[in-house]
């Protein structure tokens, strides 16, 4: 038998008797004794298995869900994209967003490709808002940079392009902060003819950081106000 004797571990045996003890054994005795040990073992581990599984899916889901990995939300105005009539007719407007894919990690565009409710003297191109009128343009836009455990800032602006793509106007914004942050940027702008686009550039980003896409992460927004071009700083 094995020994009882706490100065011998169990499992070895404690002299003669023991090892006679242990020749009487069947092969299924033998086998069901330590099987059964070997399965209480294994059981311990695979529960902690579990666990560490478990764990890690919450965690995988909460960054996901954190860098806008998981976005499945519908606008319910996106049915609504050619339904001109409810706007006013006194008032021209467009919105979009950036897509999921459209995210980015360093300077350049973000772009905005996906309309959100019926455009009116506006009309998307190359991830901008074209300008279909002239006159006063009320601009709004928001993003949503992710956590970093790295320095945190962000530099973007709203940018007005000529229809050459040259800067007209611009209007910058900048946070500075590793915790996860929407911001948002505001801008009134005249225009003195057709064509000119409304663009959304970061201009800086700290390494690390995204700037997510998706639909409920971001939105730029343009509202004709007027077609006064007698007033107004241009930014020129």
């Amino acid at each position: 038998m094995t020994s009882p004797d706490p100065t011998t571990p169990e499992g070895f045996f404690n002299g003669l008797g023991g090892l006679a003890a242990f020749s009487t054994k069947t092969r299924e005795e033998y086998e069901e004794e330590w099987f059964g040990k070997v399965a209480t073992s294994t059981s311990k581990l695979v529960g902690f298995h579990g666990i560490l599984e478990g764990f890690k899916t919450a965690i995988g889901n909460r960054i996901d869900a954190l860098l806008g990995r998981v976005d499945n939300f519908e606008d319910g105005q996106l049915a609504l994209n050619g339904r001109v009539d409810l706007l006013s007719p006194m008032q021209d407007y467009a919105s979009a967003y950036a897509n999921t894919a459209g995210g980015i990690s360093a300077a350049g565009q973000f772009g905005f490709t996906n309309q959100v409710g019926p455009l009116k003297n506006a009309h998307l191109s190359g991830g901008k808002l074209v300008l279909d009128d002239y006159g006063l343009w009320d601009i709004q836009c928001q993003i949503w940079c992710d956590f970093t455990l790295l320095d945190g800032m962000v530099e973007w602006e709203i940018r007005v392009l000529k229809p050459d793509n040259t800067i007209f106007s611009r209007t910058r914004a900048r946070l500075d902060s590793k915790a996860i942050f929407s911001s948002t940027n505001l801008a009134s702008v005249v225009v003195p003819a057709v064509g000119y686009q409304v663009q959304i550039y970061i201009n800086e980003i700290a390494p690390g950081r995204g700037v997510i896409g998706g639909p409920t992460f971001n939105r730029l927004t343009v509202k004709h106000i007027s077609r006064n071009t007698t007033t107004g700083d241009t930014g020129a």
